[in-house]
């Protein structure tokens, strides 16, 4: 019976120090997603930072407010994935950022059209003065030459 007992206390032992590691082991990865969470509700919020500081950048290049309602639209986004980062929702989050950063390329495209549409108006409207400059300059030298032939025929008779 006193082998019993104190094999019955010597298991009881074991399993005490076998028991606190497991239970570390346990506490450890229970609190792992709230820390391994936060790391991304960090990493997101990083992200979310660096793309609103982009948007005064667009509104900047965007002299002939082209793009401006895209503008907003990515503003509104950004919003939409701050509130989805606050609800603690970070596969939501990232996919509306990943829409944000299409949209900020967009953004720059829109941009850069205008900016050659401006340019390729410049050049048609300096390649027009520059015909009717042309023609100007060309019926001038024909009446020019048309006044020269009849002041020598009649230089000539």
């Amino acid at each position: 019976m006193i082998r019993t007992c104190l094999a019955r206390l010597a298991s009881a032992s074991r399993a005490r120090v076998l028991g606190l590691p497991l239970l570390l082991m346990v506490i450890a990865t229970v609190g792992l997603p709230s820390a391994a969470r936060a790391d991304e509700e960090d990493d997101i919020q990083r992200q979310i930072d660096a793309q609103k500081a982009g948007v005064p950048d667009l509104e900047l290049l965007d002299r002939s407010h082209a793009a401006t309602s895209e503008i907003q639209r990515l503003r509104d986004w950004l919003g939409q994935a701050w509130d989805l980062r606050n609800k603690h929702e970070p596969d939501e989050a990232r996919e509306v950022l990943e829409r944000c950063m299409a949209e900020a390329e967009l953004v720059r495209q829109i941009i850069t059209a205008a900016q050659l549409k401006a340019q390729v108006a410049d050049r048609e409207g300096k390649l027009d003065r520059t015909k009717a400059e042309t023609e100007k300059k060309k019926k001038a030298l024909q009446e020019a030459q048309i006044k020269k032939r009849s002041l020598e025929s009649a230089v000539g008779s």
